[in-house]
């Protein structure tokens, strides 16, 4: 992987997200697909023995529905269409959490406008609160207007259609060349939309597969002239150069949703006033630990550092742990889904950092690229002195980092959850530190 990641124009990028200047445009790869190396493969494993659909093509990722009577041909492609649909519902469904987790960071973007090229509404929309608006090559009614472009009100827009209209989608060659003939002819982009993008100098393509040709063209029409960074770690080599040379555009070896994550801490970050001390370490002696004083019996409170796009992983140790906090009591965790609407982020972190006893960190690449996990919360916890246990979700470069090398990660001997044949015992060894490690902490209580 490319880590020019700590690259010098991130003060670029959030200078132009702040004065809008900067459009992020995701597409359905931002997140993986368990067993599946895209978003169309995962589709297409759907619709394998399909009696609607004849063939389906990896690289232009298009499908071809089969048609076997002449005269039945609208409605057997309506028919198709409507499948295939409902396979990219299925899809999008299993991976709810993982969108979800994207839409979350997304929501603290200060972006007036988020281009997107999943073909899916409900997630953003719920998520944003924010009506998600689309591109219908069919459409032959007036033009489309956008309500005012404000990042306190971000507009969310489809460009390659919606599940709510399938007919709105590209699937088939013939869905591709009606794409391309509305939007370059009279079915142009709204105008509020083309402002926006003539103004903006920089674009930033997340998860969004350029080796399509159609893509190609897409770029042009979307970003001409401009900065691009396209960020992808599925690309072979040979062929990120071709896209290099080819669309005059840098390209990444990164994994989509981790530069999200570092985009969206950094962009809060810069938006911090200098003075404010709500987010920086809070540095005490060696010998004087921060006081929590607690009833010797009382739960152990657990302060959970992770990064937003791993919250699959989260969800399965709340549940492993969840007899440690229903059952007998002994622990209570606080993670930032927590925050409610009003609250300010920082000062709650903070807040809750003073209060815990334990910090368990879930460690994978993602939690090593997010500026605010390590700067931030794991900085003041260790400074504070709080305990402080790794869980090693995937492999990745944990030794370099001195916090974690100096300290027993679980689960033992280095392995990390998905090397387990059966994760169930991974998590069962996790249960079984964390229960060790809280009696250790109540035999130290006053």
């Amino acid at each position: 992987m490319n880590d020019s990641l700590v690259f010098e124009d991130w003060d670029l990028i959030i200078e132009d997200i702040q004065t809008q200047k900067c459009i992020v445009i995701v597409g359905p790869d931002i997140i993986e697909y368990t067993g599946y190396p895209s978003f169309f493969e995962a589709v297409s494993n759907e619709l394998i023995d399909n009696k609607y659909i004849s063939q389906s093509f990896v690289e232009e990722q298009l499908f071809q529905i089969k048609i076997t009577n002449p005269v039945r041909a609208k409605a057997e492609k309506n028919d198709g269409i409507r499948h295939i649909a409902k396979a990219m519902q299925r899809v999008i469904e299993t991976n709810q959490s993982k969108l979800d987790a994207i839409a979350l960071l997304l929501k603290k973007l200060p972006s007036q406008l988020i281009l997107s090229l999943i073909p899916e509404e409900a997630t953003f929309s719920r998520i944003l609160q924010t009506p998600v608006r689309y591109y219908h090559k069919n459409k032959t009614s007036e033009k489309e207007v956008l309500p005012p472009l404000s990042p306190d009100s971000p507009t969310v827009y489809n460009i390659l259609g919606s599940l709510s209209q399938s007919e709105s989608l590209v699937f088939t060659y013939d869905d591709l060349f009606e794409y391309i003939f509305s939007i370059l002819g009279d079915n142009r982009l709204p105008q509020e939309l083309q402002i926006a993008l003539k103004s903006a100098e920089r674009f930033i393509f997340l998860g969004v597969n350029f080796n399509k040709w159609y893509m190609h063209l897409l770029l042009k029409l979307l970003a001409s002239d401009k900065n691009v960074l396209a960020i992808d770690d599925h690309i072979p080599e040979a062929s990120r150069t071709f896209i290099m040379n080819r669309l005059s555009l840098e390209m990444m070896d990164y994994t989509p949703s981790a530069f999200l994550d570092k985009l969206t801490c950094n962009c809060h970050d810069a938006a911090k006033p200098k003075d404010d001390t709500a987010l920086k370490p809070v540095v005490k002696p060696i010998n004087a630990p921060t006081s929590v004083s607690k009833p010797k019996n009382s739960p152990v409170r657990i302060f959970l550092s992770y990064a937003h796009v791993d919250e699959d992983f989260k969800k399965e140790l709340l549940i492993t742990l969840s007899p440690l906090i229903n059952q007998s009591k002994e622990i209570e965790i606080w993670e930032d889904r927590q925050i409610v609407a009003g609250q300010e982020w920082g000062k709650s972190i903070t807040s809750e950092l003073e209060t815990s006893e334990l910090m368990i960190c879930l460690v994978s690449r993602n939690f090593l690229n997010s500026k605010y996990c390590i700067e931030q919360e794991v900085a003041n916890a260790i400074n504070q002195q709080k305990h402080v246990l790794p869980v090693l979700l995937k492999s990745c470069a944990w030794k370099d980092f001195p916090f974690l090398s100096s300290r027993q990660v679980i689960p033992r001997d280095n392995n990390s959850i998905i090397s387990f044949k059966d994760q169930d015992e991974a998590y069962q060894s996790i249960y079984e530190e964390v229960k060790r490690l809280v009696t250790l902490i109540k035999s130290e209580r006053a």
